[in-house]
């Protein structure tokens, strides 16, 4: 009799406390997957820390002359020239002046030809073809020589803007370059980008009116400018990778490369200011009278 009882007891008090012991194993089981993995490392290798932010090519940047040229011709003559097909060099010869993107003025202003004839007292020497648009061959954020630039990175887009008027908007949202049927070629093109782990920034241009590309190469609507902004990894120096890419002007992929430092703190990129309705923009020295 007093067998049979114990077995009932012990019976009700199994049957009476299983949810208490469900509780507890729940209990144990949020602690276990709560407590950091082996180490007491989170993902960025210490307790707690997210994963390392990669450096990024935003802010303010210099063109750096890491070999001493002296100037953004002599620097470029450097450069492994362009090899052409046979139609990318009747292309240059019929329409190519050489020189950066867009033609050798570039955003640095006109370049009609040297005036050598010696000018008389007072009589300007003119250096330029037309006001503040520089002959139509505008960088616009495509190519750098010696102005500083600044980017911005949002998550939708990346804005560079440079010291000399020129400006260029890449789209980061994942779009793919239009149709060239969509809209009008313009000397910036349609540029879309993406992010790399590393915090490379790759940019892919397209749509570009025709002209001459840095180092002897040419460009037309259908040519892709594959640009690499790398930088550092203390985030202090910049390379930026030019490759452009047309079987039908080139014989191989084009590429140079230019580099960059990060400006100092409080830096920041100047605008350039022109009058367009004043005609000294265009002339440069004034012989004066001699004594």
């Amino acid at each position: 009799m007093t067998t049979q009882k114990t077995r009932s007891l012990d019976h009700f008090m199994s049957n009476a406390f299983w949810p208490t012991r469900i509780i507890l194993a729940m209990s144990l089981t949020v602690a276990l997957f709560a407590q950091p993995p082996a180490g007491g490392q989170g993902r960025g290798g210490g307790r707690g820390q997210s994963a390392p932010v990669p450096p990024s090519p935003e802010g303010d940047w210099v063109r750096t002359d890491p070999i001493g040229s002296g100037s953004w011709d002599a620097l470029t003559k450097t450069f492994t020239p362009a090899s052409l097909t046979p139609e990318g060099a009747a292309l240059m010869q019929s329409g190519g002046r050489g020189g950066r993107g867009g033609g050798r003025g570039g955003a640095g202003g006109g370049g009609q030809a040297a005036d050598t004839t010696p000018h008389p007292v007072g009589v300007a020497y003119l250096v330029r073809q037309n006001s503040c648009t520089f002959n139509g061959g505008g960088q616009l954020g495509m190519e750098y020589d010696s102005e500083g630039f600044h980017m911005v990175v949002s998550k939708q887009e990346a804005l560079v803007v440079q010291e000399r008027n020129g400006s260029r908007r890449i789209y980061l949202d994942g779009r793919a370059i239009p149709d060239a049927s969509v809209r009008p070629p313009s000397s910036s093109g349609y540029s879309v980008g993406h992010f790399e782990a590393d915090g490379t920034l790759v940019v892919e241009t397209g749509d570009m009116t025709p002209g001459t590309v840095t180092a002897g190469g040419y460009r037309t609507a259908e040519t892709r400018a594959i640009q690499r902004y790398i930088p550092s990894p203390d985030g202090k120096h910049l390379r930026i990778v030019f490759t452009w890419v047309d079987p039908k002007i080139y014989q191989k992929p084009h590429t140079y490369e230019y580099t960059f430092d990060r400006m100092e703190p409080g830096s920041y990129a100047l605008e350039t200011f022109c009058d367009a309705t004043d005609p000294l923009w265009n002339q440069s020295i004034v012989p004066p009278e001699q004594r």
